[in-house]
């Protein structure tokens, strides 16, 4: 099942949240920085253990301070070059991982952001018909309850576009 929210992310009741990280899984900018910071010091120490990932990695560690949810799934998210540098492919696998990693911690419900849109570039038409598209797929298999969840208004009309586009 796959639900819209207009809003922050951070208001949602889930088992998980996903976060737009960096491969070294350090509070960045945006997003990323927001999560860790309402999640404490806990979450940057735990993350700093976990070491250097890849573009396209996912990694789930505990909320800590998060009220309202369990987990972070924390979503290397790739940068747009030129869409000449498999930057649709490793978007497309890293949808791919949030669901299987999810199903294998049991995880039910999951909030998304538009992943990847932000300071990484990816064009917003582009990265939610990957978005959607591959989730739909997943979820065939792994039946959860998915909420893309944008504050930006552009964001969340763009998912909802795209989802009527699909079905």
């Amino acid at each position: 099942m796959i639900d819209f929210y207009h809003g922050s992310i951070l208001k949602l009741e889930v088992d998980a949240i996903v976060n737009p990280a960096h491969p070294s899984l350090r509070a960045g900018g945006g997003l990323c920085g927001i999560i860790h910071n309402r999640a404490g010091k806990n979450l940057e120490t735990y993350c700093q253990m976990l070491g250097e990932h890849e573009y396209g990695d996912v990694v789930i560690t505990p909320a800590f301070n998060l009220p309202h949810c369990k987990n972070v799934i924390h979503a290397c998210a790739p940068y747009w070059v030129d869409g000449n540098c498999m930057e649709e492919t490793i978007l497309e696998y890293l949808y791919t991982q949030i669901i299987e990693q999810a199903a294998q911690e049991n995880i039910t419900s999951i909030a998304i952001p538009a992943v990847s849109t932000g300071i990484n570039g990816f064009p917003l038409k582009k990265a939610t018909r990957i978005a959607l598209k591959t989730c739909l797929a997943m979820l065939e298999q792994y039946p959860m309850k998915l909420t893309f969840a944008n504050n930006e208004i552009e964001k969340h009309n763009g998912y909802q576009e795209m989802n009527k586009f699909l079905n």
